[in-house]
C-alpha cells in the first residue's frame, strides 16, 4: 500500500514540475523522515573515516530511498530530459539519458517494440 501511494506521490510532483507549477512537498518529506542517520566513526585499515549509518532496515526506510531518489530528481534533474513514454497505453515516465535526447519509450523492448510491431501490422493491412 505505501509502494502505491509513494508512486501516486512522485507522479504528481514529477508531473507539476513537468508542468511549471509548484507541488507540495510535504507527503514525500514524511518519507524522507525515515532516512535520518547518524554519524559514525569507522577504524579501517586506512586509518578513521566519518561515516553516516541509517537505522536497522525497514520498509519504511527503503520508501525513504525511492522518495530521496524522487526528491534528487525534482532539485537537481534536467526537466527537459524528463518525458512521458508516447506510447498511448503506458503511463510511464524516463529520465532521457541518450546522447541525442530524442528517446520517445519508456522502454524500447515493450512500448517501442509495440509501436513498431503496430506500425508494421499497419503496413502490411494496407499493401494487402
Amino acid at each position: 500500500m505505501g509502494e502505491s501511494i509513494q508512486l501516486a506521490i512522485a507522479r504528481e510532483l514529477v508531473e507539476r514540475r513537468k508542468e511549471g507549477e509548484r507541488g507540495s512537498p510535504d507527503r514525500i518529506n514524511r518519507y524522507l523522515a525515515a532516512m535520518q542517520s547518524a554519524p559514525v566513526l569507522e577504524w579501517g585499515e586506512d586509518g578513521p573515516r566519518l561515516a553516516r549509518r541509517l537505522p536497522a532496515p525497514s520498509p519504511r526506510q527503503a520508501l525513504g530511498q525511492v522518495a530521496e531518489s524522487v526528491a534528487q530528481l525534482l532539485a537537481n534533474g534536467q526537466f527537459e530530459y524528463v518525458r512521458q513514454c508516447e506510447h498511448p497505453d503506458c503511463v510511464l515516465w524516463f529520465y532521457d539519458r541518450t546522447k541525442s535526447h530524442r528517446r520517445r519509450w519508456c522502454s524500447m523492448a515493450l512500448c517501442g517494440n509495440r509501436h513498431k510491431a503496430a506500425e508494421f501490422r499497419k503496413r502490411t493491412r494496407a499493401t494487402a
